[in-house]
């Protein structure tokens, strides 16, 4: 990918578009809809997914949802370790 965020395409330079959705119910699907129509419009596209949200997505909207297409990834980062809370410590009486 170049400096200014297109990404070369033959002779011509394709824009780039990174979607991430909100982890929460809802708000997966609208934005792959949205991420093919960007695909569709000539963008290049990574869509950015939890892995629990992309096996979802395949087992409700099938596995031709996430179908290789020339320009269209999917990316799932590796999760990030949650810091674990601590609960404070009462004080004790004296």
């Amino acid at each position: 990918m170049a400096a200014n965020g297109t990404v070369p395409a033959g002779d011509r330079q394709q824009t780039h578009a990174v979607c991430v959705p909100f982890r929460a119910q809802g708000h997966v699907t609208p934005m792959v809809k949205l991420a093919k129509v960007l695909y569709c419009r000539g963008f290049h596209v990574t869509f950015v997914n939890t892995e629990y949200n992309h096996r979802r997505l395949i087992r409700t909207r099938g596995p031709v949802t996430v179908a290789g297409l020339p320009g269209f990834r999917f990316a799932c980062p590796s999760p990030t370790p949650t810091p674990r809370r601590t609960r404070p410590r009462s004080a004790t009486p004296p």
